[in-house]
């Protein structure tokens, strides 16, 4: 009879758990599909001729640029959230109320995404857009350093690599709002680093994984 108490709880821990997961899963699937919305042809006068297709198509390119790098870092922060959840063997309220201040951030992406689109080459539209993905960056390092300073994590998780790999975007685009005090142009550009580091660092810290959890152990 204790043995099935026992079994029931564990069950309900796990659905209570997968819930959770698939609750943010849906969040960034959401967040990334609203980012679509705002690909679209401008406005045409109903009074005037219908501008040929060519002569509209330019007028997109930064919304489409806007598109593919939010797609991107957002991407990446799933990957990160998925990869950092499935080392996690339980939660708790802090944890769910983290994991919903970085869903937060999340699903306000594509508002800036939006003023990106517009005001890109200003200094205040790529601070702004910057500035969020700054603050979702440290929400997720917030969230892990919580989860693995409370024991929630699995035995022999890798906490320093973990958060080493958490802190790059974050840190690519803190710099490049001061970069966009001279250049908001060059600040736009630093932003593509950050699909670098997803494609080019983060498999070299991967085959250093062991190394650098050595380090948290010593």
């Amino acid at each position: 009879m204790k043995e099935t108490a026992e079994s029931r709880a564990c069950d309900r821990t796990k659905r209570s758990f997968d819930r959770f997961v698939n609750f943010s899963d849906a969040v960034f699937a959401i967040a990334i599909t609203l980012l679509v919305l705002d690909i679209r042809l401008p406005a045409i006068d109903a009074t005037a001729l219908r501008p040929p297709l060519t002569a509209q198509l330019p007028g997109m390119i930064p919304n489409l640029f806007a598109f593919m790098l939010s797609f991107v870092v957002i991407g990446g922060y799933w990957v990160s959230h998925h990869r950092f959840f499935k080392s996690v063997d339980r939660s708790d309220a802090r944890l769910v109320w983290l994991n919903l201040l970085v869903l937060f951030f999340i699903v306000l992406l594509p508002f800036p995404t939006q003023i990106v689109a517009e005001y890109g080459d200003t200094a205040l539209g790529v601070q702004i857009y910057a500035g969020a993905m700054t603050l979702t960056g440290l929400s997720i390092i917030a969230m892990e350093a919580y989860a693995f300073r409370a024991h929630l994590t699995a035995p022999g998780t890798f906490a320093r690599a973990s958060l080493i790999k958490s802190s790059i975007t974050p840190f690519v685009f803190a710099l490049s709002m001061i970069v966009s005090l001279w250049s908001p142009l060059w600040a736009t550009r630093m932003w593509w680093l950050v699909a670098v580091a997803f494609f080019v660092v983060d498999p070299i810290i991967n085959n250093d994984w062991r190394s650098l959890a050595s380090r948290d152990t010593a």
